[in-house]
């Protein structure tokens, strides 16, 4: 059972599209929320006790280069993750058991986790969704056998990991134990949650309204540019 380390647990989840950060998030909160939308990036609860708050940030396809991500995409990285103020104890990096893990995944992760600072390591958990469809056993197995990419991965995370079974939503000792694995990064972070760059938040925060602005404007001239039919 746990020690109840903290009694309040904020996390962010990263991962491509489809890897099962929403399924995650529902499992965790005992909910059924299917869609991913702007209105669903941060959703808090309290399980056992404990305070969770959750933000899911963008996705991408797993054809993607950090190159092929569109400024807007890294801004919205940075703007969800201040979302959950003061910062999370926890950046959980979602990956399926059922997908193979390439050396350009490892180095495409490299790349976006780094977005948020080179510090923010110490603070990472890989999660392997549809754990159904993998022995426990297996996984120790699969970094090993996979190659050196998801191998990499696991020990720039400090060979913190965790299997989720989505399908088996009435499980919740495996949420309680990935409770337990992230007290330990507050442990071993000396009860400190991760600090995001504020200098890099108010710079994104910047360039988003600019961005918004820019689009604003386009939408004006458009408006204004659109023949009036009269009837």
């Amino acid at each position: 059972c746990s020690s109840r380390f903290v009694t309040e647990l904020r996390a962010v989840l990263i991962g491509r599209q489809h890897c099962g950060k929403t399924s995650v998030i529902n499992t965790i909160l005992e909910t059924r929320t299917e869609a991913e939308g702007d209105e669903d990036v941060k959703r808090e609860g309290f399980i056992d006790g404990r305070r969770v708050s959750l933000v899911e940030t963008p996705g991408w396809w797993k054809t993607f280069s950090l190159s092929d991500l569109s400024n807007l995409s890294k801004q919205q990285l940075v703007r969800r993750i201040s979302l959950i103020s003061p910062g999370p104890h926890a950046v959980l990096i979602v990956i399926r058991a059922d997908s193979a893990f390439t050396d350009p995944d490892g180095r495409f992760l490299d790349e976006y986790v780094e977005l948020l600072g080179p510090n923010v390591w110490t603070h990472t958990l890989v999660i392997f969704t549809r754990g159904d469809l993998i022995k426990p056993e297996e996984i120790e197995q699969r970094i090993q056998v996979e190659g050196s990419a998801l191998k990499r991965l696991i020990e720039k995370c400090e060979n913190k990991y965790h299997v989720f079974n989505n399908s088996n939503h009435h499980d919740r000792t495996q949420v309680e134990e990935l409770f337990n694995k992230i007290e330990g990064i507050v442990r071993k972070n000396n009860g400190k949650h991760f600090n995001i760059d504020l200098k890099k938040v108010k710079e994104v925060n910047e360039q988003w309204e600019e961005t918004q602005t820019r689009a604003n404007s386009r939408k004006s001239r458009v408006q204004k540019e659109r023949p009036v039919h009269v009837g």
